[in-house]
Parts: structure tokens; C-alpha cells; sequence
């Protein structure tokens, strides 16, 4: 359904049911949480192309996320701390920047329609290979971790996945681009067996990784 948002560009991606804490300090911005805090969404978050976060009127993504309100700490009267959780994807037109932020049109993206119970195997792949991957990390670090529970829904795991890997932006945009959950498992695979096959090969300082052993859990 259309509706008209704020739109907060940041030089980070947010991806539907994942949470970010945010610390808010420019006064345009302060204003649109005042304005905004009564109202689920919030505002919408996207990616910036080119400009600055603080202090501009960058040029930001088509695509983007809505954002919902979980927490808010107000530190003083010029900086506030807020949790938001991602809500659904959005396809923006172009922004007015009158009030000082950017408010545009914004229209929902859904997702293709997949069969779950088909595509829970590239979830459950995805899992193992993360377990994999956190292992290493813990055993180069020699500290133990834990793991959340990655979803069976590919849809939702996904952008999990996604959020937890050391990525580039442009590589987080693209998968929040994808509309196709069983494309989007895969890019994501493909990227955890990057990032797997890095961590092994090299290690930290050059110093290879050939097993992540045993003794500790996922995070």
C-alpha cells in the first residue's frame, strides 16, 4: 500500500526483521523521530549512493526498509539513542527535502511466492556453513560463542545471514534487492563460502585455518 515516509539515508543497510540501534544527533533528524515516534513505521531506512549522512541531502537507494520503532533512550536533549526493526521493503520515489529531512512516496515489495517446506534445505545449508564459519572465528580468537536459531523460512534467513557476514554495502543492497527468497538463499551461500574459504585459507595474519574444530558453539 502506498504511503508517505521519512526517508533516513545511512551508509548502512537495514533488512527486514533485523534490529539496529541508531544514535540520533542532527537536529533534522531529532525532529523526525518527534514527529514520527506516535506512527509504526517510523520512517524508512536506505542506503546511501553518494553524500554524507550528517549534514546533507544525499542521494540514497530506490530501495529501501521500513523501520519500526522498539526502544528509545533520550541521552539529552541533543542525542537519542533507538533500536528500530526492520520491516518491509520499499521502493521510494523521488524525496522532498523541505522540512529538512527527506520524506518521498514509498510502495510495498514483496517477496515471490515460494514454498517453504521446498526451499528449508537452503536454509538449513546456510545454517550449517555459518556454524562452520563462527566456529573458526572463535577458534582464531580462541573465545566461545553462542548462536541464535537460524529460520527455517529462506525468506527470513536470508536477510539473518546476510546481516550477521562481514559484507560490503553494495553486496547487503543486492540482497535486499532480490525479491526471489531462493536467489537471495543462494547469493547469500555464495557469500558465506566466500567468506569461509577466506577465513581457512588465510586465517588471521596469513596463519591458515585448516579445521574450526569442536569445543565451541555458534553466535
Amino acid at each position: 500500500m502506498p504511503m508517505t515516509l521519512p526517508i533516513f539515508p545511512l551508509n548502512t543497510v537495514l533488512f527486514p526483521g533485523v534490529r539496529m540501534p541508531l544514535r540520533i544527533f542532527e537536529e533534522r533528524y531529532l525532529r523526525m523521530l518527534a514527529d514520527r515516534t506516535p506512527n509504526d513505521p517510523a520512517f524508512a531506512i536506505s542506503l546511501i549512493v553518494s553524500g554524507r549522512e550528517a549534514g546533507d541531502t544525499p542521494v540514497f537507494h530506490e530501495v529501501g526498509t521500513t523501520a519500526r520503532l522498539v526502544s528509545i533512550d533520550a541521552l539529552s536533549a541533543h542525542r537519542v539513542d533507538i533500536v528500530v526493526v526492520g520491516d518491509r521493503r520499499i521502493r521510494i520515489s523521488s524525496a522532498d527535502w523541505t522540512r529538512g529531512y527527506a520524506v518521498a512516496e514509498t510502495g510495498d515489495l514483496p517477496d515471490s511466492p515460494v514454498d517453504r517446506r521446498e526451499t528449508a534445505g537452503l536454509a538449513i545449508d546456510a545454517h550449517q556453513a555459518y556454524a562452520a564459519y563462527v566456529r573458526g572465528i572463535a577458534r582464531l580468537v580462541e573465545m566461545r560463542f553462542s548462536v541464535p536459531v537460524i529460520s527455517l523460512d529462506t525468506a527470513v534467513a536470508s536477510y539473518e545471514l546476510a546481516s550477521r557476514l562481514p559484507l560490503h554495502t553494495w553486496e547487503q543492497q543486492a540482497i535486499l534487492e532480490n525479491a526471489d527468497p531462493r536467489a537471495r538463499m543462494h547469493g547469500v551461500q555464495s557469500l558465506l563460502d566466500r567468506e569461509l574459504a577466506l577465513l581457512f585459507k588465510g586465517g588471521v595474519a596469513g596463519v591458515p585455518l585448516f579445521s574450526p574444530g569442536d569445543r565451541f558453539t555458534l553466535n
